[in-house]
């Protein structure tokens, strides 16, 4: 499924560039044009616990890639995605995984924004894009696996005028490092408010359906002040797993203020809760719930380059395990 994504995306971006191409009354300053995709993600990491210290070097992530404009209404990029064994499975080997994370086309016209292929989650990419801080950590959803950040489908996106925004999306639902494995799709909505230029409101919801049906619901609120921002999500999961009453809630608050040009304080903070089956004392998901605070300092010396040290400590659920605090300084390079 996977290949046959990829080869109608590709069939697609040649149909339809050529035919614009040639119908196209293209001059000089038209003339298609592209850009190339760089961002490496790196970082030092020192662990705090006594006893049981760890540091390491990491490269955690590569992105290389090319976007393209073709003429005025259409688009396509292709991007592959260098990640770590976690990103794929818990138990997989340490050692490089290399997938693609976008090989999508893209329309656009007046109002309406359609893209397919293997693309982005709408929701998703909205909300990291209002952390901010991707090189650091992954958001709330992406790092709790509430969803695929990206998928392999089909997105319609409408906007009838600056503050009402309405998507709708139908996805694989495996997410863009795995093939299709069966004939379950996943439908989804999402609409996005900006009742005054500095606030913004989202809501999303999605539906996967097997024996037992599997949705997600997430709110976010936002606000952008000229030198903070705070923003804060809430997500919910039901029948994780296509598991009957195996729940899931995932809190995320964060804050950020612009020192200046080059500067930047931020904190966040996380906190991931499972529901008591009837027949249990303990929550089902009791090991991996739990909370995370981050709290740092971002320095940006060139456009290019994002440098932050920060503070983390995971505080889990159970009282049977330990707290885990770090130190880490992270790097991105992007192009």
């Amino acid at each position: 499924m996977r290949k046959a994504g990829c080869l109608m995306c590709i069939c697609a971006l040649v149909l339809f560039g050529n035919k614009s191409l040639a119908q196209d009354n293209i001059t000089d300053g038209d003339l298609p044009s592209g850009d190339p995709i760089i961002r490496i993600f790196a970082n030092f990491n020192h662990g705090l616990t006594s006893g049981g210290q760890s540091r390491a070097f990491e490269v955690r992530r590569v992105y290389l890639g090319y976007r393209y404009q073709i003429n005025e209404n259409f688009s396509s990029e292709v991007k592959v995605d260098i990640g770590s064994h976690s990103d794929i499975f818990e138990d997989s080997k340490l050692r490089r995984y290399a997938y693609f994370k976008t090989a999508a086309l893209y329309w656009q016209q007046g109002a309406w924004n359609i893209r397919a292929g293997i693309i982005d989650t709408e929701h998703y990419r909205r909300q990291e894009r209002s952390w901010k801080h991707r090189y650091i950590y992954k958001s709330m959803q992406d790092i709790h696996m509430f969803g695929p950040k990206a998928d392999i489908g089909s997105t319609v996106i409408f906007k009838p005028f600056e503050q009402l925004e309405i998507n709708a999306s139908i996805m694989n639902g495996e997410g863009y490092t795995r093939l299709q494995s069966d004939s379950t799709f996943k439908y989804s909505a999402g609409i996005t408010l900006r009742p005054i230029s500095q606030l913004s409101f989202i809501f999303y919801y999605d539906l996967e359906s097997k024996e037992v049906k599997q949705t997600t619901f997430s709110s976010y609120g936002g606000l952008q002040l000229e030198r903070f921002l705070i923003a804060a999500e809430y997500n919910r999961k039901n029948n994780r797993d296509f598991i009957q009453d195996h729940n899931q809630t995932g809190l995320s608050m964060y804050l950020m203020h612009d020192l200046g040009d080059r500067f930047e304080v931020f904190g966040r903070f996380d906190r991931l809760t499972s529901n008591t089956l009837e027949a249990d004392n303990d929550p089902w998901n009791l090991l991996k719930d739990g909370s995370y605070v981050i709290a740092g300092f971002e320095f940006q010396p060139i456009q290019q380059v994002k440098l932050a040290l920060n503070f983390r400590e995971w505080i889990p659920s159970d009282p049977g395990l330990k707290n885990a605090p770090f130190i880490y300084l992270n790097l991105e390079v992007s192009l």
